[in-house]
Formats: C-alpha cells, structure tokens, sequence
C-alpha cells in the first residue's frame, strides 16, 4: 500500500525546524528592537537628541533614527545578496552559523555604544546578519519539510519571527521604567539581549543536520539518504519507502534539470535570467517580498510609539501597546496563518485576501490620523489604535506567512539560492526606502505618508491574480510544471497503482527506469 503524504514529517524533523527557528527569532527581535529604542528616554539623552516634541526632533533625530533604519535594511540588503553565491557554495547550514555571528556581533556594537557612529555600524552588521538568516532559514526549513506539512513547518520562521518581535516590545516596555533610576539600562539591555538567540543557535548548530537537497547536489549522497531516513522516519513506514522516493525524485530532478543546462552552454547565473522560466520565478520572487513589505507592516511595528503618540497615547502606553499589537500577532496571527496554511491549500488565495485587508485598513487608519491626530477626540484616536490592531489581523495571518513559504518553494535547488537571495534583496530594497522615509514623512506629510501603501496595495493585488502560480501540496521538485518546466518523477499526484509500482521496485532495488516519468512539454506524466 502507497505511503501517506501524512507519514513524511518525523518529530526529529520537527526538532530540527524549531531549533532553526531560533534564526528567525534572531531576526524579529533584531529587527523590531529599534521601536523600543526610540522610546526610551534614555537613549536620546545619551547621545544628545532632541526627544519628540522638543525643537530640532524633526531635523536630527528623525535622520538619526532614519539612518538607524536605513543602515539596518542596507546590511539586510547586503546579507541577501551574498547568500545568492554563498548558500550554493558552502550549504545552507554554514550560512546559519555565519548570520548568527553577526547578529551577536551587530548586538554587541549597539548595546555597548559609546558613540552614535558605534551604534549605526552595530545596526549594518546586525542587518547583515538578519539579512542571512532571514534567507537561509526558510530555505533550509523548506528543503527539510514534507508537502503535506510545509505550510506549517516553514510557517514556523513566521511564528518565531513575530515572537522576536513580541519579545522586543515587552523587555522595550519593561525596561521604559527603569528610566528614571537607570536611564542607559533602558535602552542598552534590550540590545544587548540580540545576542542571546543565536548564540544559542551558534551553540546548537554543530548538530544540525545539514539539506539534503544540497548534499545530493553536491554527490554527498549516504549522508543526504542518512538525513532523509531521520526526517521522514515513522512507525507507518517501517521500510523507510517515504525517504526513499523522496531522495530518488530529488536525484532525478537534478539529473534532468543538470542536463538541461549544460545543454544550454551558459552558466547558472546567466540562466536565471535567460530561461523564461527562471526569469518568471525570479520576478515573482521578487515582487512577493518586496509586496508584502510595501503593504506596510514594518511601518507600523518600527514607528508604532510615533503613531501612538500622535493618535493621542503619552507615556508608557505607546510602548504597551506596541508590545501588545506584537503579541496579538505572536500568539494569534502568525501560527494561525501557519496553520490555515496546510487546510486552505491556497499560497495565492491566502496572500490575496492579506493584501486587500492590508488596502482596506490602512486607508482607514490613515483617515482616522486625518481627522483625529493631534486632538483630544477620545473615540477617533480609540479607532485609529483599532485600525492598527484589525490590519495586524490580515498582514500577520495572510501575508506575513506565506510570504517566506511562497518564496521558499517555487525555486528548483539548482538555483534555490540565487532565487532565494534575490527575493529576499527585494525586502529589505523596500524597508530601506519606507524606513528611510517614514519618520520624515510622518513630520511633513503626516497621514498621507499612507498613500505610499494604499496605493502599492491596489496595484499589487491584481498582479497577484493575474500571474502567480498555486504551489500548495507539491514536492519542491514537482512545483516546477506549474512553472512550464519538466518533472523528472511525480509522487504526490500520482494514482495508487503508479506509486505502488515504485515503492515495489525502491523496496527491492530493481532498476528504476522503467517507473521513471515521461517529461515532456512541462507536462510530465507520473511515473
């Protein structure tokens, strides 16, 4: 009888993509910490800026804190691009290790500042070290993960991430009321707290195991078959045939796809672009990033203290709710999103609905700041905190997941980290410019800095539509037909006598090429 797409997720499986979260965990917190920053008292007066209010704050704080922003998406940037070559060359697991380093080291710089200068070169090799682990982590998650639990498993680099984010807002809020006896303590902890995840994960990550989609591809083929058996072990498959097919849909396609391009004559680099296929893969790739990330959610998480202000909060209270809109994500939003996941079956629907939610309750948000910033109006400033706290429900559960699960997938291994690396270039290519800009638009422009997003929304929601592929319960090799390009072997939608057949013939190590598919067109048949 056929092994169930239910059997292929093993708990060491499960163990391996929690720990590796630790790295999305690193991100979110990394990322997110800077909104607590700018709320503590302490760390305007250290290095001698103008608090919100107060003469100047629109000229040398707001560049100091844009530039905080700015230099943080660069390194994010940088860090991208550089797993485009590295994560080939090197693995996925090394590339773990190094953005880990980073990050401890961009944490250390900034928590020990002694200089504003200090604490910016701290914010690039933070970002340097986010951009790396934010690439790498839920490609790694994804070459682990079956098809029937990916949205899960690789939704667990949104989870961990929104948790970073979580953390930072309540040690940020925690720390706001030692301001008065400790003020440097305010806003130096929470810094130096960057580096407790990944030096765990540093710590952990000798025993990682390394893709097995790269060790195949790099003829390391015992160890990648080792690896395999531990990740799709289970009392339903005593045979280990689930490991089986998997490791020989993965040689095959790796074989055809081999083949394919040294028939071209051109190299890989040239390919992803040259390929009409590649090509369309990249731009999606791209637009999925840096889409998500122009709909404004780092807008809000990094100025939230600035929009509660304006909507009329004081105090503690603009951290608080910072901290609260953060877990509501955490504990909500994201796992739910990880979940539906795996029971809608819908990458493109899931992502739509994210988007026009988004469209909708930042063009409320920023009608409510219209008409109610600055004024003493109880009820309109209560309903623009609410708009912040409804776009929340549609960013995190919609867009927030499937955004690094969508990316993660539709790229072959022969170019997953080129792909990977160039998607992720167009996120932080966005942070940079809302980042840079936000705070300055905010003082000049006030709400109608929101136009940015609510327009980018509308365009980008029939671009969704028209041109992104459905990817959801495929293998990562059969996920290239919907693409146009050949499937070496089918598994997942093949019929109950076709997989049998190739289990029989796995089973007793007779030659495979008769079970082998026929690709053709992009229209392979299974088996």
């Amino acid at each position: 009888m056929a092994v169930g797409l239910e059997s292929r997720t093993s708990v060491y499986n499960r163990l391996v993509i929690v720990f590796v979260a630790l790295g999305s965990l690193t991100y979110g917190y990394c990322a997110s910490i800077i909104a607590s920053t700018i709320g503590q008292p302490g760390w305007y007066s250290y290095f001698n800026l103008p608090a919100q209010g107060e003469p100047g704050y629109a000229g040398r704080t707001t560049h100091a804190i844009a530039t905080a922003n700015g230099v943080f998406s660069a390194g994010g940037a940088v860090g991208a691009l550089f797993m485009m070559w590295s994560c080939d060359v090197f693995g996925r697991k090394r590339n773990i290790q190094l953005g880990a380093f980073f990050s401890v080291l961009g944490g250390a710089l900034q928590g020990g500042a002694a200089a504003l200068a200090m604490f910016q070169t701290g914010r690039f090799f933070s970002g340097l070290g986010i951009g790396i682990l934010v690439t790498v982590c839920p490609m790694y998650m994804s070459e682990m993960s079956s098809p029937a639990r990916r949205g899960w498993l690789v939704g667990h680099h949104a989870i961990f991430l929104v948790f970073g984010y979580m953390l930072a807002g309540w040690v940020g809020y925690g720390c706001y009321f030692a301001t008065a006896s400790n003020p440097a303590f305010a806003w130096r902890f929470p810094l130096c707290l960057q580096c407790l995840s990944p030096i765990l994960l540093l710590a952990g990550s000798p025993w990682m195991p390394r893709s097995p989609r790269w060790l195949i591809a790099k003829g390391k083929l015992e160890e990648a078959r080792d690896v395999l058996h531990k990740l799709r072990q289970s009392p339903e498959d005593p045979n280990d045939i689930a490991a089986k097919e998997e490791f020989y849909q993965i040689s095959e396609q790796l074989k055809l796809d081999e083949a394919k391009l040294k028939a071209t004559g051109k190299s890989v680099w040239v390919t992803v672009w040259t390929k009409r296929s590649y090509r369309k893969r990249m731009i999606i790739g791209f637009l999925i990033q840096w889409g998500a990330e122009f709909s404004g959610p780092l807008i809000i998480n990094n100025y939230g203290v600035i929009l509660y202000t304006n909507l009329g909060q004081t105090g503690g209270m603009p951290l608080l709710l910072s901290a609260l809109w953060l877990t509501t994500a955490g504990l909500i939003y994201n796992p739910g999103g990880a979940w539906l996941h795996d029971k809608v079956n819908s990458r493109r629907g899931m992502f739509m609905v994210g988007t026009a939610g988004c469209l909708v309750t930042t063009s409320c948000l920023s009608a409510m700041i219209a008409q109610y910033a600055g004024t003493t109006n109880q009820v309109g400033n209560g309903f623009g905190v609410f708009f912040i706290f409804l776009y929340l429900a549609f960013q995190g559960t919609c867009c927030d997941t499937t955004m690094y699960l969508w990316v993660s997938e539709i790229f072959p291994t022969e170019i997953r980290s080129i792909g990977m690396g160039f998607s992720l270039f167009g996120q932080f290519a966005s942070t940079i410019i809302l980042l840079q800009t936000a705070p300055i638009g905010f003082a000049q422009v006030g709400w109608k800095y929101f136009l940015v997003v609510i327009c980018w929304c509308a365009v980008f929601l029939p671009i969704i539509y028209l041109y992104f592929p459905e990817t959801a319960r495929l293998t990562l090799e059969e996920i290239s037909e919907r693409f146009g390009d050949d499937v070496a072997v089918h598994i997942t939608d093949a019929s109950q006598e076709d997989r049998e057949r190739l289990e029989r013939a796995l089973e007793k190590g007779e030659d495979l090429d008769p079970v082998r598919s026929v690709h053709t067109g992009g229209e392979g048949k299974a088996l």
